[in-house]
């Protein structure tokens, strides 16, 4: 995945996490808003309620209250058996009995002319048929004998919302006047008192406050994006400078790879062909050394000619080593893992007479196998020992202790010696 993908696969994740932040909060706002509307509509339905219950036991404790007859205040057919149904006054008017239930019934339908909350009185054992429970009603009133005593729900009433609240209606001393001969007894469930309360404004307030959240978090939200886009926008533009800046150290890497290859391959060649002259020079060097270190008797010539033999070796050494600096990233054999000892004994080999002339002592402890090609591991050896034999102190024979070290991810080589070391000021451009 480039960095561009990425960048984008995070800017959806940002866009995503950002708005279901956002929509989450929202909500449970207009959760909350929901729950706030239930609990006041269910508060107006129990004040109704309690209301009704006030009202009706205040005409329970009085026995009913007698109110001139007229068309809509008739005698009521269900307490003809009450002696004093009717009564009229010493002026002639006459009066007719009203027990709570009536009254309660007459209320509540003024109640629901004026404010919309309708309310009804209801039972199993009725004493006025228009008084019958619907189906829910029924329901209700069955959860009363089950120990219920109250029931909530939402529901539809000819097409408008309502909550709908039946609270149990419970026989007390004063209704035995009028029902005692249905054979209630005290404290018995006589029926229900259903209020329903109509949740239209609710719902409206609802929207209302619903689509004010909904301007709010819309606002913040597009506030949010504002900020993710910018933030997209200053991103992009930095990987595009990245992605330039990437792209041009690619192009000078690669101009330095190829000055580096050809520079390579030129000292190359330089150092093969600097090598045969040089060796020529040593041979004729050595083969004058031979024939004529007896019969010169100058010695300015014999200096000279020494002189040019171990100028000719050293740079013979020296092309050598370039050749080994050169060929030192570049393997040439088989890369495997290979013990330092197997390369260690060929340099000793080598290096025999050497170490032999200067009494060389040399210690080897345990060596760890290193994978690295043959060659360029026993060129390592070569190049140390060889270098502390040349620079070793006259008048000191030289010792050499070599030892190994496994760790997490490598194996380390020490080679020790008690030759003159590397000078003070050459420590930080030859050491690593």
């Amino acid at each position: 995945m480039n960095d561009f993908s990425y960048l984008k696969m995070q800017s959806l994740i940002a866009l995503l996490g950002w708005s279901a932040l956002l929509g989450g909060f929202l909500y449970y706002d207009v959760g909350l808003a929901r729950q706030h509307m239930d609990a006041l509509a269910r508060k107006e339905a129990r004040a109704n309620f309690n209301k009704d219950q006030a009202f009706r036991l205040w005409a329970t404790q009085h026995g009913g209250v007698y109110v001139p007859i007229n068309e809509r205040t008739l005698p009521n057919p269900a307490l003809a058996q009450i002696a004093e149904r009717d009564i009229q006054t010493p002026s002639g008017k006459k009066l007719t009995l009203m027990n709570p239930a009536y009254m309660l019934r007459q209320l509540m339908e003024e109640f629901s002319d004026l404010y919309g909350v309708k309310g009804k009185i209801t039972s199993f054992k009725l004493m006025n048929p228009h008084n019958a429970p619907d189906a829910w009603e029924a329901e209700a009133m069955h959860q009363f004998e089950r120990g219920a005593e109250e029931v909530f729900e939402f529901t539809d009433i000819d097409g408008e919302p309502y909550l709908r609240l039946m609270g149990a209606m419970r026989v007390q001393q004063g209704c035995l006047k009028c029902h005692g001969f249905q054979g209630y007894q005290l404290g018995e469930v006589r029926g229900g008192v259903g209020i329903s309360v109509p949740m239209r404004p609710y719902l409206n307030e609802l929207n209302a406050a619903i689509h004010q959240k909904l301007l709010i978090f819309g606002t913040i939200w597009a506030v949010g994006l504002s900020v993710i886009l910018v933030w997209v926008m200053l991103a992009q533009r930095r990987l595009r400078e990245k992605t330039a800046i990437a792209a041009q150290l690619q192009r000078q890497h690669e101009a330095i790879r190829r000055a580096n290859a050809e520079l390579t391959h030129f000292a190359n060649i330089s150092a093969h062909h600097l090598m045969e002259p040089t060796r020529r020079l040593l041979s004729y060097a050595q083969r004058l050394t031979g024939r004529l270190n007896h019969q010169i008797q100058d010695d300015d010539a014999l200096l000279s000619l020494k002189y040019i033999e171990q100028g000719a070796t050293r740079m013979r050494d020296l092309i050598r080593d370039i050749e080994r600096y050169l060929a030192a990233g570049v393997p040439r054999a088989r890369l495997q893992t290979n013990h330092p000892d197997i390369a260690l004994n060929d340099v000793r080999r080598r290096l025999s007479r050497l170490i032999a002339d200067t009494g060389t002592r040399i210690e080897v402890l345990s060596l760890f196998p290193v994978y690295l090609d043959l060659p360029r591991l026993t060129d390592l050896f070569d190049v140390l020992l060889g270098n502390v034999l040349i620079h070793a102190k006259s008048d000191l024979a030289p010792s050499i202790r070599i030892s190994g070290e496994r760790l997490q991810s490598a194996v380390r080589i020490r080679i020790e010696d008690n030759g003159p070391g590397i000078a003070e000021e050459y420590r930080e451009s030859n050491c690593v």
